[in-house]
């Protein structure tokens, strides 16, 4: 199987509290990436072509459940350093254009890797939607604690979606996002003056 996601990938709130991740979850449109969860469970488990055919059709309706849960927090995220934008000045600025584009990347290979599997891409809200839900961001270090928050939680997301993808591919290049968010979120620490590697392990279960 070709690799569904490009290969061009790369390989002071502190962490979201519970409440937030999931106002933030909300914010992007997404239920849960467990969703994905029943439509494996319909795999048929009869000997055959037919059950084959089956496993193999659920699994890919799974996969694209599990991308558009991520997708649609990458779309939150690209509204979010295009809203804050005005608010950035100096390296803080040309960074956080460069972390947008990536965003952007992102979400472009999330798109195209959800069409493949024969699914639709959930589309991004209008700019206002995503706003209304912001927290008022007045100063850079807003911005900056906004968007620390923001890839947290999609580092989160990322590590409880990617056992649900059946595909090793997907899995590997799922892997590969998460590993740019966190390099992101190392950036946004140091800019706010935190240690850039505050702990020895990240594993993303934090509710």
């Amino acid at each position: 199987m070709a690799n569904d996601l490009d290969p061009w990938l790369p390989g002071g709130h502190g962490h979201p509290g519970g409440h937030k991740r999931r106002d933030f979850l909300r914010l992007a449109g997404v239920t849960t990436v467990a969703s994905a969860a029943t439509i494996f469970a319909a795999c048929g488990s009869d000997d055959g072509e037919s059950a084959k055919t089956t496993t193999s059709e659920a699994a890919r309706e799974g996969d694209a459940t599990v991308l558009n849960a991520v997708l649609d927090l990458e779309y939150l995220a690209i509204a979010a350093y295009t809203a804050g934008a005005p608010l950035l000045k100096g390296d803080m600025l040309r960074l956080s254009r460069e972390f947008l584009g990536q965003e952007k990347q992102h979400a472009a290979a999330l798109e195209r890797a959800i069409t493949r599997l024969g699914g639709t891409a959930n589309k991004a809200k209008s700019e206002t939607e995503y706003r209304r839900g912001f927290p008022r961001l007045r100063t850079q270090d807003d911005v900056l604690r906004f968007a620390l928050d923001l890839e947290q939680t999609a580092i989160a997301a990322y590590a409880g979606a990617i056992p649900k993808l059946s595909a090793r591919e997907l899995r590997q290049s799922a892997t590969a996002i998460n590993a740019n968010e966190a390099e992101h979120v190392s950036v946004l620490l140091g800019a706010l003056g935190k240690p850039q590697v505050p702990a020895a392990f990240v594993t993303g279960t934090r509710s």
